[in-house]
């Protein structure tokens, strides 16, 4: 028997078999990833971080070229700062002490006023004392104020002479910019008293795709040329609209895209009236501006109405309305005459509200109107008017008779006095030789002008077209309204003298031609278009702002009346209410018919009577004669009482009784001469039976 063995070396499928089923494969090791953190928001990226140092760079050249090439202006705020900064030293070294030493005088003289006894004497010693005091007071305060200054000066001057010295070249070029850009900061323009209303900066979908694809589709460019458009800077916002600039295709001037407004409003979705199109720098660039929505839905207060203080409105105009774009609209009412149209309740009166703000605040300016519609909208200015007549087409009739009068001898001192024009430089003095500025006014044509009104309509057309014509080179300006904008009413003379005009909304195109001039309507100014639900909006031309429109400012009821008592208070202190100075035009007026219109007549309405006694420097010399009880007054007496109805008779601080006599002499003898009174001072006696000169009486009444 035989036994067979296998090699050990021999694999056996069965074995193998079963340890399979006993051992596994050691799985692969798990690979863990990590997802990438993203990037902060405040980090830039590469890319990013490569724009804004290309933007840095390029902002930086550019704001070192735009400050080199203004470096001019800036040496020119460096020296209007530093004359601002003398100012202010010279403010603070007076502080309000010498307001307090003019007090102190003024009740030294209350004092010499008041019976004698020991009651005027004690009130003379107590004024006297208080002027000592506030003398006293006033040198230890100028004694302090040059210590700072000095000790000031000497830090500066020490300081900046040691560093030039020691430090080089580059500190002394660091210090000479120092003080330049210390004066310039000092110096920098003021900011506008009245500020354009900005609407917030929004997203503007102008830019050049929208502008090629704007002027393609309003017909001002061919289509395959609208790749050449390019955009002027970036748009940005303006008032309560967006502004761009384009360049257009060469050989194509912008005036083809503006003669295509309409086309462009169409494409940009907007109103017309919402767009404005305008020919840039050079005849191939497009100025746009265009808001999302109206701009003149909005009612803007009048700014006159928180100004103080006296306008001069022949230097600076009145500001009556504000533009498409928010910003104010200046009327200067001294180079033309105005008309104003439109239907009735459309505005007309809010216009002349803001225009009478401005010249009633002006103490040089004659206000003078003449009330068609006999209303009482004019009643709150009654007190400053040189004439206030309602309804009455003969008064009308006699004072354009005085006003045509009174340019031919406003021509003859013009010429006397060698006078060619009345500008900025002369201004002054032409007021003083003429006696201030006419304001003719006229509130509704229709109730004078239209033949058959009256026997005095036709000499009061042309006794109107005159002044228009002629009158604003002489100081006379005409402003003429009326709400039935017809051909009878306006008549072509008259009209075409009025060279600034303004139509409110009118009944129908040909009664905006009627105001605006033939063919306005045609080239887009129709005021008959213009929204009933806007008052006061309208479509004004003068030589100054070209065709625009406008919207006045509101003016209310109240607001008329506070200005007309700043006003009033303004011409009290400047000598210039009616009958306080001599008017030539209601003498006239006096002579002719027995009654004056100044001030409104009798009742302050415009219902002639006879107004209340005249304050004129006469009047004020037999004032003072007659307060004296001696039937005479010395110069001196004159002087204290002229004092206080008219504050250029005051006392000035620090001023000498013999300076100020000197001084309030030449005054007081130019105010008469100027009156045209020649009375001579003579020997009078002082209260103490002493020799003076002065004034009698009965020289005085004899010359009334």
């Amino acid at each position: 028997m035989s036994i067979e063995t296998t090699p050990s070396s021999t694999p056996d499928p069965e074995w193998e078999q079963i340890t399979a089923t006993l051992t596994k494969e050691p799985a692969p090791a798990r690979v863990y990833e990590f997802e990438k953190r993203p990037r902060p928001a405040w980090m830039m990226s590469g890319e990013q971080l490569r724009q804004w140092t290309v933007y840095a760079r390029d902002n930086a050249v550019d704001a070192v070229g735009y400050h080199a090439a203004h470096s001019p202006y800036y040496l020119g705020w460096s020296v209007r700062g530093y004359r601002r900064l003398c100012l202010r030293w010279w403010q603070a070294r007076h502080d309000d002490y010498r307001q307090q030493i003019a007090t102190a005088k003024q009740m030294i003289r209350e004092a010499k006023d008041l019976p004698r006894g020991k009651d005027r004497a004690a009130a003379e010693s107590a004024a006297r004392a208080i002027l000592n005091v506030r003398r006293a007071e006033f040198k230890a305060h100028k004694t302090r104020h040059w210590i700072r200054t000095g000790v000031s000066g000497l830090l500066v001057v020490g300081g900046g002479t040691i560093a030039a010295a020691v430090g080089g070249l580059w500190v002394q070029i660091l210090m000479a910019l120092a003080v330049i850009l210390t004066g310039a900061w000092f110096g920098r323009p003021e900011e506008p008293a009245v500020a354009p209303v900005q609407a917030p900066t929004r997203t503007s979908h102008l830019g050049e795709d929208t502008m090629r694809r704007v002027l393609v589709e309003a017909g001002a460019i061919p289509e395959k040329r609208a790749p050449e458009v390019r955009g002027v800077g970036i748009p940005h916002s303006e008032g309560p609209g967006i502004a761009y600039e384009v360049d257009l295709p060469s050989g194509i001037p912008a005036a083809v895209a503006v003669a295509r407004k309409q086309q462009i409003a169409s494409a940009l979705a907007v109103h017309q009236d919402w767009l404005d199109l305008e020919v840039g720098d050079i005849e191939s660039r497009l100025k746009v501006w265009v808001a999302s929505s109206d701009p003149f839905a909005i009612v803007r207060r009048s700014p006159l109405l928180d100004h103080e203080g006296p306008i001069n409105t022949f230097r600076d105009g009145i500001v009556v309305a504000f533009g498409k774009r928010g910003e104010p609209i200046t009327l200067w009412i001294r180079d033309s005459s105005l008309i104003v149209g439109g239907a009735t309740r459309r505005g007309k009166g809010m216009l002349l509200a803001n225009i009478l703000i401005g010249v009633a605040k002006d103490p040089w300016v004659n206000v003078r109107i003449f009330d068609g519609k006999g209303t009482a909208e004019h009643n709150a200015y009654a007190r400053i008017m040189g004439t206030f007549t309602k309804r009455n087409a003969e008064r009308l009739a006699l004072a354009t008779r005085a006003i045509v009068a009174e340019m031919d001898r406003r021509s003859d001192l013009l010429d006397e006095h060698g006078y060619e024009k009345i500008d900025d430089e002369n201004y002054e003095e032409c007021m003083r030789l003429l006696g201030g500025r006419e304001v003719f006014i006229v509130d509704e044509l229709a109730t004078y002008t239209p033949k058959g009104t009256s026997p005095y309509a036709d000499e009061i057309t042309e006794n109107l077209s005159q002044i228009a014509a002629v009158g604003a080179a002489l100081g006379v300006t005409l402003i003429s309204l009326t709400q039935v904008p017809e051909v009878d009413v306006v008549r072509g003379r008259l009209r075409q003298n009025h060279t600034s005009r303004a139509a409110m909304n009118t009944e129908s195109g040909t009664a905006s031609n009627t105001i605006l001039g033939d063919g306005m309507t045609g080239q887009g100014h129709d005021a008959s278009k213009i929204p009933l639900t806007q008052p006061g909006r309208a479509w004004l031309s003068t030589p100054e702002t070209g065709v625009i429109q406008v919207r006045s400012y509101l003016v209310k009821p109240d607001d008329k009346r506070r200005a007309a008592g700043e006003a009033y208070e303004i011409r009290e202190a400047a000598g210039r209410l009616p009958g306080q100075w001599k008017d030539p035009i209601e003498e006239y007026l006096l002579a002719e018919t027995g009654v004056s219109s100044a001030a409104g007549g009798e009742n302050g309405k415009g219902r002639i009577g006879s107004t209340p006694a005249v304050l004129t420097l006469l009047d004020h010399l037999i004032d003072a004669a007659e307060a004296t009880g001696r039937g005479e007054a010395t110069r001196a007496e004159v002087f204290a009482y002229l004092a206080t109805v008219d504050e250029r008779y005051g006392y000035r601080v620090d001023e000498t009784d013999a300076q100020y006599s000197a001084r309030v002499g030449k005054l007081l003898a130019a105010s008469m001469t100027a009156e045209g009174l020649d009375i001579k001072a003579v020997k009078v006696a002082t209260a103490e039976g002493k020799d003076a000169r002065g004034f009698r009486l009965a020289d005085l009444t004899a010359a009334r």
